[in-house]
């Protein structure tokens, strides 16, 4: 039994946090990835346009102009050894600033690291530790050796996923099936007015159309209507009925 669950456990972790993109996606708190960083940083200033990062162009940005402080966006090539292939990671400043720090106590071109996400998402105060893992074997070294890097300001310029804004649906893609059929029932039990402002609030006729990252919203908005109509009940009693 122990090595049926040893042999499971082994795979979740081969594939959590990669998935088949170019991009490493760490979706969910306590999601990791091991992998070894690769060739040179490319930082950029960029501000979020509302689908994608948008690169600040310094003077005469529309951005700026309206007041809106750029941030820090750093990508590396990042080999993950579960798949023998090179990704992209990208952070931001706090991020870089730990990376940095790792760099300067263990090197980055003998290591593989382990970096894990602390936060759930669509929160904004989450983070990521980088810890060294183990050391790069010589086959690894070879084999990272044969791989040609990433053009990361093509790639990345290209509106790709990046490593800490998986919360911002890109592709427009809803909700699944079972996460429908989650929140169906509850909607379906409240007042036909309080549907109407759960629909509003998101801009949609169906509640199979909505954006899936559009999820934490709905469901705190749906605990609030809950909220809301149980108290309409409890007001609405008769106790002399």
């Amino acid at each position: 039994m122990s090595n049926g669950w040893d042999h499971a456990q082994g795979l979740a972790d081969k594939h959590t946090g990669s998935g088949s993109g170019l991009f490493v996606r760490l979706a969910n708190n306590g999601d990791k990835i091991v992998g070894a960083f690769v060739g040179e940083p490319y930082a950029r200033e960029v501000h979020w346009g509302g689908e994608r990062y948008e690169e600040c162009t310094g003077d005469g940005c529309s951005f700026c102009g309206d007041g809106k402080r750029p941030s820090l966006r750093v990508s590396m090539n990042f080999f993950v050894p579960s798949e023998g292939d090179l990704k992209i990671i990208e952070g931001g400043v706090t991020w870089f600033k730990d990376l940095l720090k790792v760099r300067d106590k263990y090197g980055l071109g003998k290591w593989l690291f382990e970096i894990e996400r602390h936060g759930e998402a669509g929160d904004p105060k989450t983070t990521y530790t980088i810890l060294p893992e183990e050391r790069l074997t010589d086959a690894q070294l070879k084999e990272i050796d044969g791989l040609r890097l990433h053009d990361l300001p093509k790639v990345v310029s290209g509106g790709g996923d990046s490593f800490d804004s998986y919360d911002k649906d890109k592709s427009g893609r809803t909700i699944d099936g079972r996460t429908a059929s989650e929140l169906m029932p509850r909607l379906k039990a409240l007042p036909r007015s309080a549907l109407d402002t759960f629909l509003g609030e998101f801009g949609i006729q169906r509640v199979r159309d909505l954006k899936a990252s559009d999820e934490k919203a709905a469901r705190a908005l749906l605990d609030r209507l809950e909220a809301d109509s149980k108290q309409e009940e409890d007001t609405s009693i008769d106790p002399f009925a």
